[in-house]
């Protein structure tokens, strides 16, 4: 009898421990949802227009999930495709060491499905943990996306987004995920950055996103080369150019201030150009909104 309370009383305890971790993501199984998107959750619908986030019935667990698909609309007669984007910011207590969840993905032309976090401390960002995912699946897969601490600390604020990601300057009509059952990993000990060049090339989400009247945009390369950055508006046409210059390898971070543009979708593609020969470009959607 004794054994028998002492498993339970264990089995509570974990029971806890997994709601505590869990209770940080708001709605984090996408479960309750209002006018057409999950509670707590900021999604780029735009009723009438475009509504890339929608509720599906199709959970790894529970009833629902978030699914977000590329979709279609026409604008001044020209038809363009609409990626989808949701994201969250909310506050936290603890250093976390990974934003784990399960994911279905269907990409067409090249997408990625973009997952990434950021922890912030007094509003300056101290982490960020990314998961770039490519290959499709059509079961219910579990993701991880590994925390790394640049600057020692418990963070007080946590951003989460989700968005696909086209290789080119225009998004891919028909790319679908679905995400279901976020959780944060245990406040074990933190990874910190180092001075080491990045594996891999990356060009990860704007932060803050939708933004007013500046965001920040961060990317990686592995090698020395010419590295270009630039703003271009829904039909193509190049606003401003943020880097244009020689950089070694390394994670760098720019500035678009758009105190003189409107609101609106705007994309943001990096090009490198390396000394070894390698190449490398990817396209990006942000959101102003004044």
């Amino acid at each position: 009898m004794k054994k028998l309370v002492q498993i339970i009383l264990l089995i509570s305890v974990c029971l806890v421990m997994v709601s505590v971790s869990s209770a940080q993501i708001p709605n984090p199984g996408f479960e309750s949802w209002t006018t057409g998107s999950p509670v707590s959750w900021i999604t780029d619908n735009v009723p009438t227009i475009a509504t890339p986030i929608t509720q599906s019935n199709d959970a790894h667990s529970g009833t629902f999930s978030m699914q977000g698909s590329t979709v279609q609309y026409s604008s001044q007669g020209v038809t363009i495709a609409y990626p989808p984007t949701a994201y969250a910011e909310f506050p936290i207590s603890a250093a976390y060491g990974s934003l784990n969840g399960w994911y279905k993905f269907s990409p067409v032309g090249g997408d990625s499905l973009e997952i990434h976090t950021i922890f912030s401390k007094n509003g300056i960002p101290i982490a960020y943990g990314i998961v770039m995912i490519g290959a499709s699946t059509s079961s219910f897969t579990q993701f991880r996306a590994s925390i790394t601490y640049v600057t020692p600390g418990v963070p007080d604020d946590a951003y989460i987004e989700m968005a696909i990601i086209s290789p080119g300057s225009t998004a891919n009509a028909g790319s679908t995920f679905k995400i279901d059952d976020l959780t944060y990993g245990p406040a074990t000990g933190v990874r910190e950055s180092n001075s080491a060049a990045p594996a891999v090339f990356a060009l990860s989400q704007n932060y803050p996103n939708p933004f007013n009247p500046s965001t920040k945009i961060s990317y990686q390369t592995p090698v020395d080369g010419m590295v270009r950055l630039e703003v271009y508006d829904i039909m193509g046409r190049t606003m401003t150019t943020l880097v244009n210059e020689e950089k070694p390898a390394g994670q760098f971070t720019a500035t678009f201030d758009a105190s003189n543009f409107t609101s609106g979708i705007y994309f943001y593609r990096l090009n490198v150009i390396a000394r070894n020969g390698k190449s490398f470009s990817q396209t990006n959607k942000m959101i102003l909104m004044k």
